[in-house]
């Protein structure tokens, strides 16, 4: 997050009389409930997600009365419940965000409290004080009992992820196996015509999960041979695309097309620019796709056991 947005939630917060937290969240009580407001996409910032934890007797939300709350506001961009979670998403961009917001808010709490809603746990549901707490990447409002529940949950997690011995052998077999399902990816697309991200996203999920499903746990020797095995699969997979293709025009088995790919090459029967070119094309398609998809690994295997309150500085469980 850079400093500009971290300042301008640090202003937002200020004029909501709510607090913000190191990881960016705002959060705090305001009207009667307990907020926390962070983006619900990190891509637009100023988006913000407006979250509360309440329920009532006669059950959710219905699709009238959020649409009655939507009309007339137009940056409210969404509203939705998920359980105990009640939420809406508001435009914050420009010179009026702060006033967006804090309308927005007022509103919120206002039509809840019209509505019959109270106060819950989000957890739990139950009609306990909460507090804002950061869970695994997420936010949640949770009473104490859910809070130590979820801590005794993470550490043991946790402890069971630490004693969990790595399948070195096994790793490379599961990512291998996941890394076949990219090849079929890039071969369909490119039947179709294309060469697009998307088998970059499906070769580095099913690969990474691979080596995870029966390697025990991907770490970063896993993900480092998984990227290997993505770099080797994408060039085999390429080459029997070719292969499908001479073997079609030229009426031969697939085994007989895939061993004549390089003295097709060398002939120049297969010009090389289109082989290569295309190679290379699918490699940084391919790239396009899987760097996301590892950074958000790597990201949740650095937050999962993470729990603290908002406010407090985060210690790993």
């Amino acid at each position: 997050m850079s400093k500009k947005i971290q300042q301008t939630y640090a202003a937002f917060a200020q004029y909501l009389g709510l607090q913000v937290d190191d990881s960016g969240a705002i959060y705090g009580q305001r009207g009667g409930f307990s907020w926390t407001i962070f983006p619900a996409d990190p891509r637009y910032p100023y988006q913000l997600r407006v979250c509360t934890a309440a329920q009532r007797a006669s059950g959710a939300l219905t699709k009238e009365e959020i649409r009655t709350f939507k009309t007339g506001r137009k940056p409210v961009i969404y509203m939705g419940q998920q359980l105990h979670t009640i939420s809406i998403t508001v435009n914050a961009k420009g010179a009026m965000g702060q006033n967006h917001l804090s309308e927005a808010l007022d509103a919120f709490a206002t039509f809840l409290h019209t509505q019959s809603f109270h106060p819950c746990c989000q957890n739990c549901g139950q009609a306990q004080p909460t507090e804002g707490y950061y869970v695994s990447g997420g936010y949640m409002q949770l009473c104490p009992a859910c809070v130590e529940t979820l801590t005794r949950n993470h550490n043991s997690a946790q402890l069971q992820q630490k004693q969990k011995s790595e399948n070195l052998l096994g790793g490379i077999v599961g990512s291998l196996i996941g890394s076949l399902l990219g090849v079929v990816c890039i071969i369909l697309l490119s039947q179709l015509g294309y060469v697009a991200a998307l088998s970059g996203v499906v070769m580095a999920v099913c690969t990474l999960k691979g080596y995870e499903l029966l390697g025990g746990k991907l770490s970063n020797r896993g993900i480092v041979i998984s990227v290997v095995v993505m770099v080797i699969m994408i060039f085999v997979g390429d080459r029997i695309d070719w292969a499908i293709l001479v073997s079609q025009q030229v009426d031969v088995p697939l085994p007989v097309a895939f061993r004549a790919i390089p003295d097709l090459l060398a002939q120049e029967l297969i010009l090389p620019s289109a082989y290569w070119g295309n190679l290379v094309l699918l490699y940084i398609f391919t790239l396009a796709g899987a760097i996301p998809t590892v950074r958000s690994s790597v990201r949740n295997r650095r937050v999962r056991n993470i729990i603290y309150r908002l406010g407090r500085q985060p210690v790993e469980q």
